[in-house]
């Protein structure tokens, strides 16, 4: 285990401000982040692009946590499955839980008692990328879903890719990112930060022994419960 180790600097008085910028830069740049200053206005810390080595931890103005109120059950770099009562290509969102308040304000409807929102999936990033074709998935999307298990929810994506999904879908428009660029929630659920999930070709796993498959929208009713059955006793769907 490597430990960093930063000394305090004293500045002389008649430091400029690029002296403080590039001492600033230093000292990011060891923690893995680097602050947006004078020229550098791209892969940095304050460009709204969670990119490089930038987290949560280190730069949570690009790469934001949970940011809604704990009934929106907000899990950071999740791409929420079930059916979409509200597509999100043209539903925007200002924020998380802007697009959490829109779900539980379409349940609480009775016009939506048949279905009503207990899902829901933001795109936090001025482009979220994802696994369809043919669109680019902007800032601000709020989709709106209704899974019939709330209980043990459906995910397309979650954590973290592993190398061998990005480097298979490498051509898909630019390619995946280190994490799943979407947050997203179920209703009254809570996250669990210490369970860690990574997506890979086959589905999704968690450094607990969860396994899950990866959802299909397109899939009848059954499948997917199906799939997750057999990829539970090994078999790679």
């Amino acid at each position: 285990m490597s430990v960093l180790l930063i000394t305090a600097v004293c500045l002389p008085s008649h430091a400029n401000d690029t002296t403080t910028r590039l001492l600033a830069e230093a000292i990011s740049e060891a923690s893995g982040a680097v602050p947006c200053a004078g020229r550098r206005k791209r892969r940095c810390c304050g460009d709204g692009i969670c990119s490089g080595p930038e987290t949560t931890a280190n730069c949570a103005d690009d790469c934001p946590g949970v940011t809604t109120a704990t009934v929106c059950g907000e899990e950071p770099h999740s791409d929420t499955g079930g059916y979409a009562v509200v597509f999100g290509i043209n539903h925007r969102a200002t924020s998380a839980q802007d697009c959490c308040d829109r779900c539980q304000r379409h349940a609480a409807n009775p016009r939506n008692a048949h279905k009503p929102c207990n899902s829901w999936v933001f795109c936090p990033l001025p482009v979220c990328w994802g696994l369809d074709t043919g669109w680019n998935h902007t800032f601000g999307e709020c989709w709106l879903k209704w899974q019939a298990d709330p209980v043990h929810p459906l995910y397309g994506q979650r954590g973290r890719y592993t190398l061998e999904y990005r480097q298979k879908h490498r051509y898909v428009r630019t390619g995946p990112p280190s994490h799943v660029p979407w947050t997203g929630g179920v209703i009254g659920t809570r996250w669990d930060p210490t369970v860690k999930w990574t997506t890979g070709i086959e589905g999704m796993r968690s450094n607990s022994g969860e396994e899950l498959t990866n959802w299909r929208a397109w899939e009848p009713a059954g499948s997917y419960e199906t799939r997750l059955k057999r990829r539970r006793k090994g078999v790679i769907n």
